[in-house]
């Protein structure tokens, strides 16, 4: 039997171009419609994300001015908070009059011992003492609140009190300090 288009009907003519155009159809559907969606969903994606940066990038602009100015007052805080630091050199003359004070005040030194100590800010060191002495409520008071009006460049670490006498009004407290003080070791921050 030999295939010939002339012996073919109409309707088997159009039988065999409706089974071609929903293949065709269906082809399409798959290997264009269908990718060109996925492509469209995923460029609207992008597009969305690149909307939100963009939005970011400009609040960021228009917040530049501010940032430069707060950025310039930190630095301008720092340089002032550095240069009111004592430098290594001025430690000694700081301990001696820390010892002149608890001398003062009537509070008995009996120790005074450098301690490690360690900063993580850059341009100060952290010199760690310790001090221990006895002396009335009154003097070992007095002599914590002057390092604690130190405030600016010492940290007081550890503070132990203790006293041996159970029968007296104002018995002689033991008084053991342990304390930082931070010294600025960077070039000049400014004028002192």
């Amino acid at each position: 039997m030999k295939f010939s288009l002339k012996t073919l009907r109409q309707r088997d003519i159009a039988l065999i171009l409706m089974v071609l155009t929903i293949v065709g159809g269906v082809l399409w559907y798959f290997y264009m419609y269908t990718p060109a969606q996925e492509r469209i969903a995923e460029l609207e994606g992008t597009i969305q994300r690149l909307d939100v940066e963009i939005r970011r990038g400009e609040d960021a602009r228009r917040n530049l001015p501010d940032l430069r100015l707060a950025v310039a007052l930190l630095e301008e805080e720092r340089r002032v908070f550095l240069s009111q630091l004592p430098t290594e050199s001025e430690v000694a003359a700081l301990i001696d009059s820390l010892r002149l004070t608890a001398d003062g005040s009537g509070l008995e030194l009996q120790s005074f011992g450098q301690s490690g100590a360690s900063s993580t800010v850059q341009d100060v060191r952290a010199i760690g003492f310790s001090v221990n002495g006895s002396g009335s409520f009154g003097e070992s008071m007095g002599f914590l609140g002057t390092l604690e009006n130190l405030q600016r460049f010492t940290k007081i670490n550890t503070v132990g009190l203790s006293t041996s006498q159970d029968d007296t009004d104002d018995p002689d407290l033991g008084l053991s300090i342990g304390f930082n003080i931070y010294v600025f070791t960077g070039t000049d921050p400014g004028e002192r």
